[in-house]
């Protein structure tokens, strides 16, 4: 403000003034506004200096600067609320910005490291600031790419795929960079899908060459085994929580559900014969629970079931889904059900199809189920559980699940990557890294 302005106001204007003056400096009017105080100020000075008027003139005078002074209060008070709307007053009578959930995702300051995506036969990561996915070296990962595992620490992702039918596991850091092939003249056939072993020392390999046939191999490409199974094996393996077997959903020739296989192959046993889709199970960080999805359809529901592994009980989970009468062989699917890291909450698709597969969120405390999103497949919670990711209409959207409900509103995060060839959409998948 202008401190000359100020000296030459009347003696008995200057406190309002002053006082005035002092509110936009604190207020960090915008310069335009004080520029207009400022001028309308000088008018006033220069009608002081005319010769003395009325009763009636300075009856209007002070009636104008009355108006002045309040106008001026209220213009404050709007911008205060208009210009400055994050700020929220902290202990102390200190301020902080409010930063936005889109900003701190591009920041990095939530929901850290890349997001990978499997789509259309390629794997991509994002970039530092999560604007855009940039596909891995494509020319060295074969010429079908047909998923990829994190492993349990994050250092290294494998990438799956297949060149001229021979499957091929290629190493990188959690940059991308520096491909090395661990499976440099594999006998495995066209491989369908690889997981890393709880030590992140071996993976497990599952191939089409035949699906009674499992693959242990070290994480460096050496001492790859074959085990014949008396089981049709219908998904990815995944080594068991205590490492000590194998869990996939199969067939033997009587039923169909979750087995488990000791890695010598001696035993084979039936852990559940309720699960019915081959990505519908997932185990508890800690490998306490197994939560399933299991469809009734005397009922017409589907329900979440946890089984306490360590006391053999199971619950059902409140809230349940419908299954359409007549459904048939159509009926709605259960597809990539996992836990978040702190076992707070579970996510999974549900639907027949591509368009009108729901997200759905649920508390594993058995507090709530929470549709979160009408069309969309995928979904993919941060490793600090701050974000959840998914695929809708060849995008990738964020929700933040630090203020979940079905009305949240979700942020574009990035076009999906173009990829080599159309892959079935059962075949997209997201993951952060660990």
């Amino acid at each position: 403000m202008n401190k000359e302005l100020l000296d030459q106001i009347p003696a008995e204007e200057l406190p309002i003034a002053s006082k005035l003056f002092s509110a936009a400096e604190t207020m960090k009017v915008p310069y335009d506004f004080q520029w207009e105080l400022e001028t309308e100020l000088m008018k006033a000075l220069r009608s002081k200096s005319r010769p003395r008027q009325s009763w009636y003139g300075n009856i209007t005078r002070a009636l104008g600067w009355a108006l002045l002074v309040l106008g001026g209060i209220v213009i404050l008070s709007w911008i205060s609320r208009s210009v400055l709307p994050d700020q929220i007053p902290a202990e102390g009578g200190t301020s902080n910005p409010v930063v936005p959930f889109e900003l701190s995702v591009r920041q990095g300051n939530i929901c850290a490291g890349p997001l990978a995506v499997a789509h259309n036969f390629s794997v991509s990561l994002t970039n530092e600031d999560k604007t855009v996915f940039v596909t891995l070296s494509a020319q060295n990962t074969g010429d079908e790419i047909r998923s990829f595992a994190w492993s349990p620490d994050g250092k290294k992702l494998a990438i799956i795929g297949n060149r001229a039918g021979s499957g091929k596991i290629h190493l990188t850091d959690f940059t991308g960079a520096s491909l090395q092939d661990v499976l440099p003249n594999s006998k495995v056939g066209y491989l369908q899908d690889a997981a890393w072993s709880r030590d992140g020392k071996q993976f497990v390999l599952w191939s089409s060459q035949n699906n009674s046939t499992v693959y242990l191999v070290n994480a460096d490409g050496t001492g790859l085994v074959e085990k014949q199974l008396d089981l049709q094996i219908l998904s990815t393996p995944q080594f068991s929580p205590n490492n000590e077997g194998i869990i996939f959903y199969g067939a033997n020739a009587s039923s169909d559900g979750l087995f488990e296989v000791t890695l010598d192959g001696s035993q084979t046993r039936m852990i559940n014969d309720l699960v019915e889709d081959e990505s519908a199970f997932a185990f508890s960080p800690d490998g306490s629970r197994l939560v399933y999805m299991a469809m009734d359809r005397v009922s017409g529901i589907a329900v979440l079931m946890v089984h306490n592994l360590e006391t053999g009980a199971v619950i059902a989970l409140p809230g349940s889904l419908p299954i359409p009468k007549g459904s048939g062989s159509s009926i709605p699917e259960s597809a990539n059900l996992s836990w978040s890291m702190d076992s707070r909450y579970l996510v999974f698709e549900f639907g027949r199809n591509q368009t009108n597969r729901a997200i759905y969120l649920a508390f594993a405390d058995g507090t709530e189920l929470i549709k979160l999103v009408d069309s969309g497949h995928a979904p993919a919670i941060s490793a600090d559980g701050k974000c959840l990711a998914y695929i809708s209409n060849k995008q990738v959207f964020l929700l933040d699940l630090t203020d979940i409900s079905s009305t949240s509103t979700p942020v574009f995060l990035a076009e999906l990557p173009l990829g080599k060839s159309i892959a079935d959409f059962r075949l997209d998948k997201l993951q952060w890294r660990p």
